[in-house]
């Protein structure tokens, strides 16, 4: 998948790639072109995708998350006090800002929504920790198959568990809050955040 050196890379928040724009190093290009792909999986039928870009708003995470649904898969729990509480099913892609490969998996989120202004009160990000997480039912096969076609339209390539599971070989700290050093796994040194 990566060589010792590109994962090296990554942890030192290098771009790494052969194909464009990866292949620039020009942290810019790659945003617009996560923001290419944004934009083409929002013009999906039926499909909503919102994107956390400033790192879940501190610290710095190597990858952009996408977190994707269709209206039908937001359900109502509670309307109280003017305040909606809503459950979403979706899917969370987390796309790496350094290399041109992205993980998948399911999430459910809750969220508290002022009625009268529709204005998001209070909810949460999903995050892909574990390669176990790495997984979406048949519920929302749909939304994966979109996905898939749209990553790879734009040359993302989506990176399974088993990819990503083994022990990382690299003596390094990895600035994240995912895993302590002495147990780092490959996943780590593409997909990390610190606070």
């Amino acid at each position: 998948m990566f060589s010792r050196e590109q994962l090296q890379d990554l942890i030192n928040g290098k771009i790494v790639g052969s194909r464009f724009p990866y292949d620039t190093g020009n942290e810019r290009e790659v945003e617009a072109h996560m923001r290419r792909l944004f934009y083409h999986i929002n013009r999906i039928p039926n499909l909503i995708c919102e994107a956390e870009w400033n790192h879940f708003g501190s610290g710095y995470a190597s990858f952009v998350q996408f977190f994707c649904y269709r209206k039908e898969d937001v359900t109502i729990v509670q309307e109280k006090n003017g305040m909606q509480e809503v459950e979403i099913s979706g899917i969370i892609i987390d796309i790496c800002r350094l290399a041109p490969v992205a993980i998948m998996g399911e999430d459910h989120r809750f969220k508290k929504i002022r009625i009268q202004t529709n204005e998001e009160v209070s909810g949460g990000h999903g995050m892909l920790d574990s390669p176990n997480r790495l997984y979406v039912s048949e519920k929302l096969e749909a939304i994966e198959k979109q996905v898939n076609e749209a990553l790879r339209a734009f040359d993302i390539k989506r990176l399974r568990p088993e990819q990503l599971d083994k022990p990382l070989s690299l003596q390094v700290k990895i600035p994240t809050i995912y895993r302590e050093p002495n147990q780092y796994i490959e996943m780590d040194a593409i997909f990390y955040w610190e606070d």
